[in-house]
């Protein structure tokens, strides 16, 4: 097994306050997972198990990385780089 690489089941449709669908996405070791089933691969229903590989995104690491450097330097004045 790939640890990079999760199995997750759809379990279920719900409906939020705001009236959205959400799907309950349950993981093998129990773990829930709830998002916009609009996230979903078009033709999912309950039962369907789906793929979940996790990679690092480098560049998007480093853009929030900055942002949060930039609000901190904002609040706190500039401080050394660790």
């Amino acid at each position: 097994m790939n640890p990079e690489r999760l199995f997750v089941t759809v379990d279920r449709f719900e409906t939020d306050e705001a009236g959205h669908q959400l799907a309950v996405l349950v993981f093998d070791d129990g773990q829930q997972l709830i998002l916009h089933a609009t996230r979903l691969p078009d033709g999912c229903q309950a039962g369907t198990v789906l793929t979940i590989e996790l990679t690092p995104d480098l560049h998007e690491t480093k853009q929030r990385l900055s942002r949060v450097k930039q609000v901190q330097s904002r609040l706190f004045g500039t401080r050394p780089t660790e």
